[in-house]
């Protein structure tokens, strides 16, 4: 009882910090656009109300709903490249959240039954400690540095601290939401019931996609789709991208195969249906690795199911009635599909219209070839530069300009390294990576494990099989892709292979230990690993500490870069004079060489009720990247005219400082006026001059 009561008690405390972050989550990262918002709330309530009340009920409409709302901010003018926090992620945090509601409320147990949550949460915790100070050096150390997080630039292509923060706590999510699925999954599907469930939840939910895809195609690609696919003339059904659409088909493919021959009637021709929209939809997502994995996942599977096959006739177990004429019919059509591949591929490689766009497989070379002298080459001098910790999460995009223009690479603005380990390692270091490796060898050992706890006259065992051609057809394709922000793929991994661990479990207790099963050892802490487990997040986080205090800071790239810091300041324009100027938000900042010993900064506050109300402004000088602020006055803005204010500076002449306003007040002509301006105003800024 003592420790029931004291687990609520975490919980309490978990759930009050997860609904204060997830508040400021959702105000800062989900677009509030009223129609998007009438979407998907309902949605985040259903989840949440049926998480609280049965975990089991709000994993199957997670599974039944990450599918499907992906491409949900299209349909309401919010598309890339607009940055906004991926749908299937949204839906997630709500359905832990109701999974920690449900969890202090009700007695609970929560179970690490297995040696994969050694690198788990050892990875989780350096992610968190990644994560942290990664944070702290795009905010420029607030508060010990700075007295506020600037949007300063970060980088040779201008990305701001806001866009470097929402890199680093999107990067973090990518992994710690797969893994907390992963530790909700095992610990809430306990029998063949729920799995069978499962199975048939996500066959429907694919469907459904795969129906809207079919609509897409042959009648409206823009629909529901994303600017780059409409370009390319790309379907991407439900997903966030055509790339994410195909990956998706490719790893859920063979566990649908599976499912057909593990169960009976509807199901079984449900299934069957679903299985014949993938193989020809995945032609028209424009995905090469996609297509490549699928058919490296159809070959394991049909090796694996031949095993099971000849065992079953050598058990005496083999029944005609399980592989009627249907089955017969899917094989050969799946052989058929692999032998026309690879005998007619150069047709393969031609379009079939005008207007849609089939997969090109003769780009597979060139695109690995780019990949390799660029994204790679990137992330393999960051792994040479920082072997330990990486760049930090979420920093391979950011620092990837740097490195570009420091070894003249081309290299465009990438959205992650394209290659999954080379990301882990140039964001995380060799300490990641080599806990990266252990999760996998992890999930490698359990893949074996449950196919021999599991008999061949089992109908799970033909789901086995499909859930372990996915995961394989999955760490293929990350060699080329990460989908580190196509939150859709890593709950689909981490759904395939929490039924590869739940099915040896249940298969285990069913067993009750045979002689010749041998089971896995539970999860224990030993001295041994406790302190070096310690004494390694220790490390890694003191170096990475290190690093962003020193080479990785704000401070140190913008010297070696030559950054010009520039933020919060809108774009420059004109009155009807001549007179050019810039307008702040809340504060502004400029850095500027100082010329003579008088500086001239003209000014206008423009806040319709400025008279009533005036706007106080502050006036900053800014020396060594914010380690020294010299305020140069504190003024008052009573009226809407322009004003130059004039300041004697002879100690500052011929240095390089930043110029901050702080105003006390914005205003907003749109919310104000009417008129057709969102924007957030300080004061306009123009002109800076000097003079002796």
């Amino acid at each position: 009882m003592k420790n029931n009561y004291e687990l609520r008690i975490t919980f309490l405390l978990l759930t009050i910090i997860y609904v204060v972050s997830l508040y400021f989550f959702y105000i800062k990262y989900v677009p509030i656009v009223k129609p998007f918002q009438i979407t998907l709330i309902p949605i985040l309530s259903i989840i949440f109300i049926l998480s609280y009340l049965k975990p089991h009920w709000g994993i199957l409409f997670f599974i039944f709903s990450f599918p499907l709302i992906n491409n949900l901010p299209y349909f309401h003018g919010i598309a890339e490249p607009i940055p906004h926090a991926p749908t299937a992620l949204v839906l997630f945090l709500f359905f832990f959240l109701g999974w920690l509601a449900h969890n202090t409320l009700h007695k609970s147990k929560i179970v690490f039954n297995s040696q994969i949550f050694k690198p788990l949460i050892l990875f989780s915790i350096l992610i968190f400690s990644s994560a942290i100070i990664t944070f702290f050096r795009y905010a420029n150390f607030y508060p010990f540095y700075s007295d506020y997080i600037y949007e300063l630039i970060t980088n040779a292509d201008a990305i701001t601290a806001g866009g470097a923060v929402m890199s680093t706590v999107f990067f973090s999510l990518n992994y710690i939401t797969g893994f907390a699925f992963f530790l909700i999954f095992l610990n809430t599907v306990q029998s063949k019931d729920l799995v069978k469930k499962i199975a048939i939840i996500l066959c429907l939910s694919t469907f459904l996609s795969l129906i809207f895809g079919m609509f897409q195609h042959l009648k409206d690609t823009e629909l529901g789709n994303n600017p780059l696919s409409i370009s390319q003339g790309l379907i991407n059904a439900t997903f966030k991208d055509a790339l994410s659409f195909g990956a998706y088909i490719a790893i859920t493919a063979p566990l649908f195969l599976g499912a057909f021959f593990a169960f009976k009637k509807m199901a079984k021709l449900f299934s069957f249906v679903v299985i014949i929209l993938s193989l020809y939809m995945i032609f028209f997502t424009g995905s090469k690795s996609g297509l490549l994995c699928l058919l490296i996942s159809l070959l394991i599977y049909i090796f694996l199911f031949s095993k099971v096959f000849f065992d079953l006739i050598k058990s005496k177990l083999f029944f005609l009635k399980r592989f009627n004429l249907s089955s017969l019919v899917l094989i050969l059509v799946i052989f058929a599909l692999i032998f026309n591949f690879i005998i007619f591929k150069r047709l393969i490689i031609q379009e079939v219209t005008e207007t849609t766009t089939f997969i090109r497989l003769k780009g597979l070379s060139p695109m690995l070839r780019e990949r390799i002298h660029t994204l790679w080459k990137m992330a393999a001098l960051m792994i040479k530069d920082y072997p330990l910790t990486g760049v930090g999460i979420g920093g391979y995009i950011i620092e990837s300009s740097n490195y570009s223009k420091l070894h003249r690479y081309p290299i465009g603005v990438p959205q992650s390294a394209e290659n999954y380990f080379l990301q882990v390692g140039s964001e995380l270091g060799i300490i990641g990576l080599t806990l990266v490796l252990w999760i996998f060898w992890e999930i490698a050992k359990q893949m074996r494990r449950s196919y021999l706890q599991i008999p061949s006259n089992n109908p799970n065992k033909f789901i086995l099989i499909g859930a372990i051609a996915g995961v394989v057809s999955f760490l293929v394709n990350i060699q080329a892709h990460t989908y580190i922000g196509s939150y859709e793929i890593k709950y689909t991994f981490w759904l395939l292979v929490g039924l590869i661990f739940c099915m040896g479990r249940i298969a285990e207790a069913e067993n009750k230990r045979e002689p010749g099963r041998e089971p896995e050892k539970k999860f224990r802490w030993s001295k041994g690993l406790k302190i070096s487990s310690i004494a390694l997040i220790v490390i890694f986080s003191a170096v990475h500490l290190w690093n962003s205090t020193h080479s990785l800071s704000l401070k140190a790239r913008t010297e070696q870069f030559g950054l010009k810091q520039e933020f919060g300041l809108d774009k420059l324009e004109k009155t009807q004079d001549g007179r050019e100027f810039r307008w702040t938000r809340s504060y502004g900042g400029l850095t500027i060489r100082i010329e003579k010993t008088v500086i001239e900064i003209p000014l206008l506050a423009s806040h319709p009720d400025i008279r009533r109300n005036p706007v106080k402004v502050k006036i900053y000088l800014v020396k060594d990247f914010f380690k020294q602020k010299k305020l140069l006055d504190e003024i008052i803005l009573n009226q809407s005219i322009w004003k130059t204010y004039e300041y004697s500076i002879p100690e500052e002449v011929n240095q390089e400082v930043i110029l901050l306003i702080k105003v006390s007040r914005t205003w907003n002509p749109l919310k104000t006026l009417g008129t057709p301006d969102p924007r957030n105003l300080g004061v306009a800024i123009g002109k800076i001059q000097f003079r002796e």
